[in-house]
């Protein structure tokens, strides 16, 4: 199953790292060629990330379009939301303590 992390708290790691290495830049005029590295990688990352594009998808669209293709109509509509809803809420939470460690 794919696992799905907010855009921005990539985006938020990363700019940590990066502070990290300013903070050694700072602290030593000569920094190594590590840390100049990392922070070159931690760039190029950032710049991709600027390149992806967010879709955005209403829950009631794709539970209507899953409804027709399983030729589910008769389910009520609402039920069918309210369950898929409660599933995504509950996915979420679970990638996002996954990725804060917890």
């Amino acid at each position: 199953m794919e696992q799905y992390i907010p855009k921005s708290a990539v985006v938020a790691k990363i700019e940590k790292e990066l502070d990290s290495c300013e903070l050694i830049q700072m602290d030593n005029d000569d920094i190594s060629v590590y840390e100049k590295g990392r922070e070159d990688v931690c760039h190029t990352i950032l710049s991709f990330l600027d390149t992806l594009e967010v879709k955005e998808v209403t829950i009631d669209e794709e539970i209507e379009k899953c409804l027709k293709k399983y030729h589910m109509l008769a389910v009520g509509k609402k039920d069918f939301s309210e369950i898929a809803k409660h599933f995504f809420e509950l996915g979420i939470g679970a990638s996002n303590k996954a990725w804060k460690g917890e």
